[in-house]
């Protein structure tokens, strides 16, 4: 089991093995994008550091349900031929659906095939990646804890800073230059 999240945050991570984490034992990178890694379903991390803190990050992760972001509802579409779909609602047109699965396969349904569309209370995104860490590193020779992976992987998010723009400094004895912050 777990720590409580106040001891989580408490936690140093390793960045690197955390973009390994991201990639792969993760399975993060099969919906979410970190600069050029990674798919387009679910919300882009490429700023995530700067906008959510370590504790939120944390609970975005292991209940990916308490707080989903908008434009990323889950919704269940069910036909009048009996086949189900499930997963966003990227467009929405006079005549059809169109949604986005978590293999980022974009359905299109037209309406009059459709029974009944239900906006979901859970996120396309599953709970439990602790579990899927466990079962991954279990089978492999990393011999990382679950919860290493997990403080490892939060570590490289804090990491994903929005860019600072080019800003203006000036002084009395000075011109204006343009100068790049980065962190």
């Amino acid at each position: 089991a777990l720590p409580p999240l106040k001891e989580l945050v408490k936690l140093s991570g390793d960045a690197k093995r955390g973009a390994e984490v991201f990639r792969t034992t993760g399975t993060c990178a099969k919906c979410h994008q970190v600069g050029a890694i990674g798919k387009s379903v679910g919300p882009q991390l490429s700023e995530i550091g700067s906008k959510l803190s370590k504790e939120a990050i944390y609970v975005s992760i292991l209940d990916p349900s308490a707080g989903i972001s908008h434009g990323y509802e889950n919704y269940v579409v069910e036909l009048k031929d009996g086949r189900v779909f499930n997963g966003l609602m990227v467009n929405e047109l006079e005549g059809s659906i169109t949604l986005q699965t978590a293999e980022a396969i974009e359905v299109n349904v037209p309406k009059e095939e459709i029974e009944s569309v239900q906006q979901l209370p859970v996120s396309l995104m599953p709970a439990g990646i602790e579990r899927v860490l466990t079962r991954k590193q279990l089978r492999s020779e990393e011999h990382t804890s679950e919860l290493q992976s997990l403080v490892n992987l939060v570590c490289r998010l804090l990491l994903e800073k929005k860019k600072q723009k080019p800003h203006t400094q000036s002084s009395p004895n000075t011109t204006s230059t343009s100068s790049y912050r980065t962190e």
